[in-house]
């Protein structure tokens, strides 16, 4: 690890101003390079075409995400612990045997967990239009009540 670092050190000092002058490509000669490298890339990992099928249609899908205002990070977020969640979620249910009580009420009994799920709750209430409601009336009768005193 200590080896690594030196020599990244190394590389790093030696082609600063490659790479400064990178940052100055036009990008309509980046983008190309860019899409080259990550298809044969993609191809390179499996030697399958429908890696590649699948790289593009993920590329789309991420346009489209873009092009209506949805946030990137979450979404990869999602991808990326969704998985991790479903497989903690059928581990904490094997440890209950299926039993969705006994994984309520052990979700609850540790102090740690209990914060963590009303956080979860409160985030997830904080977004609908029931809770909005809730706050705009308990915002409005405490400034009726400060005008009227």
């Amino acid at each position: 690890m200590l080896l690594a670092n030196v020599f990244l050190l190394i590389f790093g000092l030696s082609g600063i101003k490659v790479f400064a002058k990178m940052v100055e490509v036009r990008k309509g000669l980046l983008l190309p390079v860019i899409i080259m490298i990550s298809i044969i890339g993609t191809y390179a990992i499996n030697n399958s075409i429908y890696d590649v099928y699948w790289m593009l249609g993920f590329g789309l899908f991420g346009y489209f995400l873009k092009m209506y205002g949805f946030q990137t990070g979450p979404v990869i977020l999602g991808v990326i612990l969704g998985p991790l969640m479903e497989t903690g979620y059928r581990q904490a249910m094997a440890d209950q045997h299926n039993s969705l009580i006994g994984f309520i009420v052990q979700l609850l009994a540790n102090p740690l967990s209990l914060v963590l799920t009303l956080s979860i709750v409160f985030m997830v209430l904080g977004q609908t239009q029931l809770w909005s409601k809730a706050r705009g009336c308990l915002f409005h009768s405490h400034s009726v009540a400060r005008e009227e005193s």
